[in-house]
């Protein structure tokens, strides 16, 4: 099973978001409203750091980009 917590990136103001990663997909939907700014995006796309549960293992990035 492949779980993975990680952070996406508000693409307007920059503010994570904490999401779960299932499957290849994000859990329990992929659309989140920006708690700061209210702008909706896709997670999928602004993913900025990842971490295996199983593993403790992080990856991060140094910059937000959407990849179309």
């Amino acid at each position: 099973m492949s779980i993975h917590r990680a952070r996406a990136a508000c693409p307007s103001c920059n503010t994570e978001e904490e999401v779960w990663i299932y499957k290849s997909s994000i859990f329990p939907i992929n659309t989140i409203e920006c708690a700061n700014c209210k702008y909706m995006y896709e997670a999928n796309d602004f993913i900025v750091c990842l971490m295996d549960l199983r593993q403790n293992t992080t990856f991060s990035s140094t910059m937000v980009r959407q990849v179309t």
